[in-house]
């Protein structure tokens, strides 16, 4: 039997993988981030946060990287997340008061 609705199907997919690749990006991005900020003295992102590796050192940098860049994608990947749960529910509900 075919489904109904076959867009929003895809859109819930297209959400799930939009959520796995942000997921993936922010690890990457924030162990990358602190390797480079061991290695050197200060945070990667330069003027925003610069003073906190040259004033604290390192750890610090790494500390707010790791805030920084992992809160926001984070978010990101679980509003994608919730994107695509909240259209299986809507299809779910759908498909279970269908009157056949």
């Amino acid at each position: 039997m075919q489904e109904k609705y076959p867009a929003l199907y895809t859109f819930a997919s297209v959400f799930r993988v939009f959520g796995w690749v942000t997921v993936i990006w922010t690890a990457a991005l924030v162990l990358m981030g602190a390797i480079v900020t061991f290695v050197n003295g200060q945070y990667l992102g330069g003027g925003f946060f610069g003073f906190l590796g040259e004033l604290l050192g390192a750890v610090w940098g790494s500390l707010m990287l790791l805030v920084f860049y992992g809160v926001i994608g984070g978010t990101l990947a679980v509003l994608y997340f919730a994107a695509a749960e909240s259209i299986q529910v809507l299809l779910d509900i759908e498909k279970n008061t269908r009157s056949e």
